[in-house]
């Protein structure tokens, strides 16, 4: 009877045996949300400035590594499987800053390391980064809140709240990332236009007395 307690307590530690009987193993999916690789020629820039483009802010309810669903109008979860390989606002900033940079609206837009005396600021707020669950279909939806703000003297220049949607092909949170992805291309193409005209106004205006 020893040996055989022994032999059990052996195969625990060593891993091999379940209390809670065989199966296969969970799998665990993850997504990392990156954006297009840069152009080997970047865009002639359209003026001389800075802009750090600064760490994003997330709603309480995003701040996790897994993808989080809504159905209906209060029931919310999130999906232990199927995870974020990043945060989403850390996603969301790199899409942003991309998007800036592609677009010539400046000469530098930085993320990390932290630029030390930038010209304008961006900051930006993920409000909605999600899943949408229907009875016969599956959507991704997403809102970002941002504001330009110039350095010198922190006046706000532009303050814009983007928003998108789009059916998922597929009812699985993979098929849902694709639509996310998407959006996020879409919303930071217009943030980056609207950061080069509010920029190009910027240029325009008479010098501080």
């Amino acid at each position: 009877m020893k040996g055989i307690i022994a032999c059990v307590l052996g195969l625990l530690a060593a891993g091999c045996f379940s209390l809670g009987g065989g199966g296969k193993p969970v799998e665990t999916r993850s997504f990392d949300l990156q954006p297009p690789m840069p152009s080997p020629e970047p865009p002639e820039a359209f003026g001389p400035e800075v802009l750090w483009v600064e760490p994003f802010s997330v709603d309480p309810a995003l701040d996790r590594r897994e993808i989080v669903w809504r159905r209906g109008q209060g029931e919310t979860g999130a999906w232990e499987r199927y995870t974020w390989a990043r945060p989403p606002a850390e996603a969301v900033r790199e899409f942003a800053a991309h998007a800036l940079r592609g677009s010539g609206a400046c000469a530098v837009v930085a993320t990390e390391p932290r630029v030390p005396a930038p010209d304008f600021i961006l900051r930006g707020h993920v409000a909605r980064f999600e899943e949408v669950d229907g009875e016969k279909e599956w959507s991704g939806a997403l809102e970002i809140r941002v504001a330009l703000v110039r350095a010198s003297d922190g006046e706000e220049i532009l303050r814009r709240t983007y928003a998108g949607s789009g059916k998922a092909v597929a009812r699985n949170p993979a098929a849902v990332v694709m639509v996310l992805r998407s959006g996020l291309e879409a919303v930071n193409q217009r943030l980056a236009e609207d950061v080069a005209e509010a920029l190009a106004a910027e240029r325009e205006r008479p010098p501080a007395k």
